[in-house]
């Protein structure tokens, strides 16, 4: 939802940046969670969804 509102109203570079960012962000607590516990838990899915929202975000800060 977040990124239709960001293309509707700051434009394409503005959406494909938030998405990038948070997809970025959630790959790179994905693998510190493998690599420290070696897998998945529901604090590391809780903490991925934290770190993409605030990636996505100061994404569309920067470029707003």
């Amino acid at each position: 939802v977040a990124a239709v509102v960001a293309l509707l109203v700051l434009g394409p570079v503005a959406a494909l940046a938030m998405l990038a960012s948070a997809a970025a962000a959630a790959a790179a607590m994905a693998w510190i969670g493998h690599r420290a516990i070696g897998g998945h838990t529901g604090d590391i899915l809780g903490a991925s969804q934290q770190l993409a929202e605030m990636a996505a975000l100061a994404a569309v800060v920067a470029v707003a």
